[in-house]
């Protein structure tokens, strides 16, 4: 079964995460991972943060030469800000230095009393957006690993705030490369120029700003995922891995918000053609009772504003229980484009898991093979 767990503090030595169940004889490009961490850390409205990380990742295990073992894969990111707090993190915080404003929509007040640790900085280390960059680095693991199987997974930022961009195939070439190309991952040029001034307004009124995020996955075959038990099904599945992402508050697959609801207008007829079972539209989003039916998955995420607003909001001092501003924590005005990056990379993940589940093996052929196999019973 692929698994993985991820350890490290946002201003700590670095990040970590050991991912097992790969199989051997896959062939990992390290660069490529880290072409994928360079696009997180991308996009119009982040923070300084940016400025002083360069994220790369290092390989501890599981790979010899170019290629997996089959043994558990170790990732590590070493965070360069570390140097400005190693010496704070070796010492009790002083009195002075104790964080007891919580921010609301952050995890600041309910870490303060889960864990009561008597400072809201221990939660602000955890809760912290920079885990994503190990979960990107897994997710560019596994996305090499589904590439052997000509599964792709693209995105785009839908909207920020009110401004929406026009719907596109992220599969031509040349939409591909224009959203690449944008600072907020949109493809029309007017509705980038607004989404970049609406950024820039937020700015200069010291608010943050969310928006939403449109996931494409081309390849999947029909089959993964299942109705069997309600822990089973696809769609549950990878909902489960977006909602993990911090900011992220809702998960819409197909096009349900398109559409009036009515039965005829929303399935997907399906035909024969060819040899083939085909249809003309996808608005289920490529799962059907919780099992990949061979159509591209598609969803959309919301992520909400980022809660560390610089021009404050009211809130509680939760030591001394009295009202106040709340704090400002260096942060982003915008981190749409990013989470769009993380989404891409969590699916990887999920994806895979599920993907050798229903056609495991140990090793890159024999995988194959199975795919290849099943395949060949379809229609």
């Amino acid at each position: 079964m692929l698994r993985f767990l991820d350890g490290g503090e946002s201003h700590g030595k670095g990040l970590v995460a050991i991912l097992e169940g790969i199989p051997s004889n896959c062939e990992i490009n390290i660069e490529k991972i880290n072409e994928e961490l360079s696009r997180r850390q991308k996009g119009y409205g982040r923070g300084k943060r940016m400025a002083i990380e360069s994220d790369k990742v290092e390989i501890w295990s599981g790979l010899r030469g170019n290629k997996t073992t089959g043994n558990p894969v170790t990732l590590v990111i070493y965070n360069k800000d570390y140097d400005n707090w190693k010496e704070f993190f070796k010492r009790e915080p002083k009195e002075e230095e104790i964080i007891k404003n919580a921010r609301p929509g952050h995890g600041d007040l309910v870490g303060f009393y889960k864990y009561r640790t008597g400072d809201i900085r221990d939660v602000i280390e955890r809760t912290s957006a920079r885990e994503t960059a190990i979960r990107t680095a897994v997710g560019a693991f596994c996305k090499q690993v589904l590439n052997n199987f000509n599964i792709e997974i693209r995105s785009k930022v839908k909207s920020i705030g009110e401004v929406y961009d026009i719907d596109c195939d992220l599969y031509k070439e040349e939409v591909w490369e224009k959203v690449l190309k944008s600072q907020v991952s949109i493809f029309d040029k007017h509705c980038e120029n607004r989404a970049k001034e609406l950024i820039d307004r937020c700015k200069e009124e010291g608010n943050t700003i969310g928006g939403t995020i449109f996931v494409s996955i081309k390849g999947v075959p029909l089959g993964l995922g299942s109705y069997s038990q309600w822990d089973r099904k696809l769609d549950a599945i990878i909902s489960k891995g977006i909602m993990s992402l911090q900011g992220i508050k809702s998960i819409s697959f197909g096009r349900i918000n398109d559409l009036s609801l009515l039965g005829k207008n929303f399935q997907d007829e399906i035909f024969y053609e060819n040899g083939k079972i085909i249809r003309d539209t996808n608005n289920a989003g490529g799962i059907e009772a919780g099992v990949s039916n061979g159509e591209n998955i598609e969803f959309t995420a919301l992520m909400k504003p980022i809660p560390s607003i610089k021009g404050g909001i009211r809130s509680v001092d939760l030591v001394n229980k009295f009202n106040v501003e709340s704090r400002y924590e260096r942060s982003d005005v915008c981190a749409v484009v990013p989470a769009a990056v993380v989404i891409e990379n969590i699916c990887a993940f999920e994806i895979l898991k599920e993907f050798l589940q229903k056609f495991g093996g140990d090793e890159l052929e024999e995988i194959k093979s199975n795919l290849y196999r099943f395949l060949s019973t379809l229609y």
